[in-house]
């Protein structure tokens, strides 16, 4: 179920990848790609929590405001899903600065992936 519910992830997000796309420089399709990485590692990171959660002696909880303290896999994934969309939409339109908003995106997800990480092993 969890590689199912990460190939979607990675589906919806290649999906949103339309020929304006391309017009990226070569920085920030690599940035581009570098985020929709480690959204995925939150993701797994995510379904592991939720995985423990179902055993009693689990300390681990949701720190997301959106999903609450114990969410289901269907809606981290609906949540990265639309989140990653919207960004993507927000990137190609050349609303914001795309390399300098990318190397942010990276920067805060990378964050929140070893903020998880480090949470993790304090825990057990």
């Amino acid at each position: 179920m969890t590689k199912l519910l990460l190939a979607i992830l990675f589906l919806s997000a290649a999906g949103s990848c339309d020929a304006a796309f391309k017009q990226w420089t070569e920085t920030e399709r690599k940035l581009y790609h570098s985020y929709i990485a480690l959204s995925a590692l939150d993701t797994y990171q995510a379904f592991k929590m939720i995985d423990c959660q179902k055993l009693s002696n689990c300390m681990i909880h949701e720190a997301n405001p959106i999903l609450g303290s114990h969410p289901q896999k269907s809606e981290v994934v609906m949540l990265k899903v639309i989140g990653n969309i919207g960004i993507y939409y927000m990137l190609d339109k050349d609303i914001i600065k795309r390399e300098k908003a990318l190397w942010w995106l990276n920067a805060t997800q990378g964050l929140v992936v070893a903020h998880n990480g480090i949470y993790w092993r304090k825990r057990f």
